[in-house]
């Protein structure tokens, strides 16, 4: 996986088939460095997602705290379901505009 961006507390991760192939160790390797960071994961290069989705899924709820916005950014011919829990917009300016929107809200005591 690469990290695109690391700017403004939020970090910007291409996802790749390793790191879906491998969700254990990708949370392992990545924990530290995420933190309480807000996370967008570019899933833009890989292709139909509804088999990854439990890897997905594995990420999300393995690194995910309270106070912090995932975003997967993935357009709609990718898959054709996706669990409520996760967030799947079609652009990366949606991804950081969602996030700069839920900081809002946790600022305001939503």
């Amino acid at each position: 996986s690469m990290i695109i961006k690391n700017e403004n507390n939020t970090i910007e991760f291409q996802l790749t088939k390793v790191d879906i192939s491998k969700p254990e160790t990708f949370c392992q390797s990545h924990k530290k460095k995420i933190g309480t960071a807000d996370v967008v994961f570019d899933c833009l290069k890989l292709s139909f997602l509804d088999k990854h989705m439990k890897a997905l899924n594995s990420i999300f709820n393995t690194l995910k705290t309270k106070n912090q916005s995932f975003v997967f950014v993935a357009t709609p011919e990718q898959f054709n379901s996706v669990p409520e829990s996760l967030i799947v917009v079609p652009t990366l300016q949606e991804a950081h505009d969602f996030i700069e929107f839920e900081r809002i809200q946790r600022d305001l005591g939503f």
